[in-house]
């Protein structure tokens, strides 16, 4: 199956494994701290298990930031 030429994002959290903004074709508003990780083009490169290399195949992200319902996790309880 061809790959959509369009631009997207694979984007992960950095406290969860959720999956569900991998190819998103615009980062949410409502994620926190989003900062590219790498390119399209990297994400996308097959992992060469023979070669000596950094490349990860759990490195499948472009983009990491903190989803919602991680935000709501790292507030905890209110203080009253």
């Amino acid at each position: 199956m061809p790959r959509d030429p369009s631009p997207h994002f694979r984007l992960g959290c950095f406290h969860c494994d959720r999956e569900d903004y991998d190819g998103v074709t615009e980062l949410p508003k409502d994620w926190t701290d989003i900062t590219e990780v790498q390119t399209l083009e990297q994400a996308l490169t097959p992992v060469d298990f023979t070669a000596p290399t950094r490349l990860n195949i759990f490195e499948w992200q472009t983009h990491l930031g903190v989803c919602p319902e991680c935000q709501t996790e790292d507030e905890g309880p209110a203080v009253t």
